[in-house]
């Protein structure tokens, strides 16, 4: 049987503009970045919205106007399960489903229904604290509720065969027959060489995901960072093998949303160590515009 193929959205996190925000660049700044680029939807973090959790009717509309003004589409809500706000004993099982209740209304509120749901870590291999099954499970139904699915990132150093992806999610998604929990595929997790200028990678190089890797995942992932840190003048991302990850997503009949992301060079230190590697207020929308122009290319639109 042939599979039919893929027709993923093209869109970008806000996150990107991040050096930007809040200095150079409003949050309609970076709406008007990205409808410009010809993305079609987007990630939003927590903290780029204004009262948190609860935000004013008032912030509500103006979000909603731009949505219309830049014809951007709501695709992804980055949050947290912090098991950690405060010094003592972490939160209780009920309490991290109220706090996970209080993402699902507001996502649901704002047109988002992928979560990019960042579990608490206990290293730098981002292995899960041990339970977070007891209130992911319990907080299921809500998200069924409020239409929105939970999605672990999968980020460098961490791999698509690393124990706690392989063993721990996908056991549960399979134990318990959810679509409402599943992964964001960060492309950094494809990364085989060191981008000039970039900080030393944590891990190493030897030990990637692979592309082919991915195809297994793609029933449980709705929404993906593709991540980058180096565009070239001839719109290719040199650490990274989009051309095959993008292929086997549409061969594989995969139409979900493909966020650009950027992390490179002038995204770390202080903004004067960021203009070492070239003025930050033009590198970061040029390499997001040089990204959109490769994916374009990729896609076909």
């Amino acid at each position: 049987m042939v599979t039919e193929k893929g027709h993923p959205r093209r869109g970008i996190s806000v996150y990107s503009y991040q050096m930007l925000l809040g200095k150079t660049m409003t949050l309609e700044d970076a709406f008007l970045e990205m409808y410009d680029t010809g993305a079609t939807c987007f990630e939003l973090l927590t903290s780029y919205i204004e009262g948190y959790p609860n935000p004013s009717t008032k912030w509500i509309d103006n979000y909603w106007r731009m949505c219309e003004k830049y014809d951007l589409q709501p695709s992804e809500l980055g949050h947290w399960a912090e098991n950690h706000l405060h010094r003592g004993p972490g939160a209780t099982v009920d309490e991290m489903v109220e706090q996970l209740k209080q993402d699902f209304r507001l996502a649901n509120l704002l047109g988002f229904t992928s979560l990019r749901t960042k579990i608490t870590c206990t290293n730098m291999m981002c292995d899960p604290e041990p339970g977070w099954q007891n209130y992911i499970e319990k907080a299921l139904p809500y998200a069924e509720k409020y239409n929105v699915r939970m999605q672990n990132e999968v980020h460098l150093p961490t791999t698509l065969h690393t124990p706690h992806i392989r063993d721990e999610y996908l056991e549960f998604i399979h134990r318990t027959g959810t679509k409402h929990f599943g992964f964001n595929i960060d492309f950094g997790t494809f990364q085989f060489r060191q981008a000039e200028g970039m900080p030393k990678r944590f891990g190493n190089f030897e030990d990637v995901s692979k592309p082919e890797e991915i195809v297994d995942f793609l029933p449980y992932s709705w929404a993906c960072h593709t991540k980058f840190v180096n565009m070239n003048e001839n719109f290719e991302e040199t650490t990274i093998p989009y051309a095959e990850v993008i292929k086997l997503m549409i061969d594989n009949g995969w139409s979900g949303d493909l966020l650009s992301e950027y992390e490179g060079p002038a995204r770390y230190g202080s903004e004067k160590d960021a203009l070492r590697f070239g003025n930050a207020l033009l590198e970061v929308p040029d390499q997001i515009r040089r990204h959109q122009i490769m994916m374009r290319n990729l896609l076909g639109y």
